[in-house]
C-alpha cells in the first residue's frame, strides 16, 4: 500500500480509537477517600497520602474533608515522617477547629515532637516542643480519656530534660568542677523533683559534700534518699552506691 494513500486511513482509526474510549472518567471525593483508606489500612502509607491530599486540596467543602486531613496527618506518622504529621494535624487543629477528628489531632500534635526528641545528650529543643503541645492539650482537653496518657508522656520528657541537666552537672563533676556541679545538681533536683533523677542528684550532691569536708551535710543528703525509699521509687542503683558511701562514714 502507498504510504501516502494509507496515512489518512491510520489518522482515521486512531480518532476512532480514541472516541471509543470517551472522557476521562471524573473521580469524587468519596471515590478517594475509599481507596486512601484501604491504602492506610494495608499500611500503603505513601499512597494513601497521595488519596486524603486530592480530596484536601481538590474538595475543601466536603463531608469527609476533615477526616481526610486527619488521615493524611496520620499516614504521615506511619511513615515516622513526623515533621509532615505534626504540620497536617495542626492544619486540622486550625481548619477544622469544630470537627470530632480535633482533640485526637491535638494529641498527636504532642506525639509527633516527642518522636522527634533526641536522647538526652542531645539538643532537647523538640522535647520542650512536646512538653508544650502535651499540656496545651490537657488545658484545652480536660476531659479526654487521653489526658492520662498525655500526662504520662510529659512525665518522660521532664525525665529526660532532667537526665540531660544531670549529665551536665556528671560532666562539671569529672572536670573537678565542683561548684559549679553543685549548682546544676541543686537547679535539676528543684526543677524536676518528681523524676528518678532527683535521687540520682541528692545522692551527687552528698558525694560532693563529703568531698568538700562537709560531713554532716553529705550525711543528711544520703539519709533523705535511704529514708525515702519505703514512701518514693527510689533507683535500687542509687540505694546500693548510698548505702556504701554511708557505711564508709561510719569507718571514718
Amino acid at each position: 500500500m502507498n504510504l501516502r494513500h494509507s496515512l489518512p486511513f491510520v489518522v482515521l482509526l486512531l480518532v476512532a480509537g480514541c472516541a471509543s474510549k470517551g472522557p476521562p472518567e471524573l473521580r469524587g471525593a468519596d471515590f478517594y477517600f475509599e481507596e486512601g483508606q484501604k491504602d492506610f489500612e494495608h499500611h500503603r502509607y505513601l499512597q494513601a497520602v497521595e488519596s486524603y491530599q486530592r480530596i484536601v486540596s481538590n474538595f475543601p467543602g466536603h463531608a469527609r474533608v476533615a477526616e481526610a486531613q486527619y488521615y493524611l496527618a496520620e499516614s504521615y506518622f506511619g511513615m515516622k515522617e513526623y515533621v509532615n504529621a505534626a504540620f497536617e494535624y495542626e492544619r486540622l487543629v486550625d481548619t477544622y477547629p469544630s470537627s470530632q477528628w480535633r482533640d485526637d489531632a491535638q494529641y498527636k500534635i504532642g506525639e509527633s515532637y516527642a518522636e522527634q526528641s533526641h536522647r538526652a545528650e542531645l539538643d532537647q529543643r523538640e522535647t520542650y516542643e512536646a512538653l508544650t503541645a502535651f499540656r496545651q492539650f490537657i488545658e484545652d482537653n480536660p476531659g479526654s480519656e487521653l489526658v492520662a496518657t498525655a500526662r504520662e508522656r510529659i512525665a518522660q520528657l521532664r525525665a529526660r530534660l532532667a537526665k540531660k541537666q544531670y549529665l551536665a552537672a556528671q560532666l562539671y563533676q569529672r572536670q573537678g568542677h565542683l561548684a559549679a556541679a553543685r549548682m546544676t545538681y541543686e537547679g535539676m533536683i528543684n526543677t524536676y523533683p518528681e523524676t528518678p533523677w532527683y535521687w540520682h542528684g541528692l545522692a551527687q550532691l552528698g558525694f560532693i559534700a563529703r568531698k568538700e569536708g562537709a560531713i554532716e551535710a553529705a550525711r543528711g543528703h544520703w539519709q533523705e534518699v535511704l529514708q525515702s525509699a519505703d514512701t518514693a521509687e527510689v533507683p535500687a542503683e542509687v540505694l546500693k552506691q548510698v548505702g556504701e558511701w554511708v557505711a564508709e562514714l561510719g569507718v571514718d
